[in-house]
């Protein structure tokens, strides 16, 4: 009865992590919940057959969002189809940061997104090429830089995705070095 109650337990801490951070890949639901990729994996695949979750595929990793039960007036499931690979894009550590850079200026050069990144160039380019193709970038003729395509949409966007523990403490750990410079 033991083994049955830390099963239910640990499967609501799965689905829990999968509501709250939407679009998280499974290594990162594990980290999350403190709980082995292999542990994980069986509770995903289980809330995936009862039809409580499912994924989208994104290149090598596989996404997971709650899905809204029929007759339930609680929304789980906060981003539309066409929003969950943007959502995809926005965990992902480099292509999160330009569109905030974006969303905070109207304009930016690749040149300015390399030194703000402190990324390599192709790096910088690689993942702009990524927004660029998902609509969420879109780049300014001549070279004039990159700006969002649809800054209110992307803003809301934004608004809802609850940023990940550890994006907040890298995020807390870079601009405490920017300080310190």
């Amino acid at each position: 009865m033991e083994d049955l109650g830390r099963e239910v337990e640990n499967r609501t801490r799965v689905f829990d992590a999968v509501c709250k951070y939407q679009g998280l890949h499974l290594r990162e639901i594990s980290r999350t919940t403190g709980l082995s990729l292999n542990l994980v994996d069986y509770h995903l695949r289980y809330l995936e057959k009862r039809e409580l979750v499912f994924s989208v595929q994104e290149g090598q990793f596989k996404r997971y969002f709650p899905k809204d039960r029929l007759g339930v007036g609680e929304r789980k499931d906060i981003f539309c189809a066409p929003d969950k690979r943007l959502v995809g894009l926005l965990r992902q550590r480099i292509p999160f940061r330009i569109v905030v850079l974006l969303s905070k200026h109207d304009m930016r050069t690749h040149k300015e997104l390399v030194e703000w990144l402190r990324r390599s160039p192709s790096t910088v380019s690689h993942h702009l090429e990524k927004l660029v193709v998902a609509g969420v970038v879109e780049e300014i003729p001549y070279g004039k830089g990159y700006r969002l395509a649809n800054p209110a949409h992307t803003e809301m966007l934004l608004s809802y995705l609850v940023p990940h523990p550890s994006t907040l403490e890298e995020g807390f750990l870079e601009i405490w070095k920017d300080l310190h410079i």
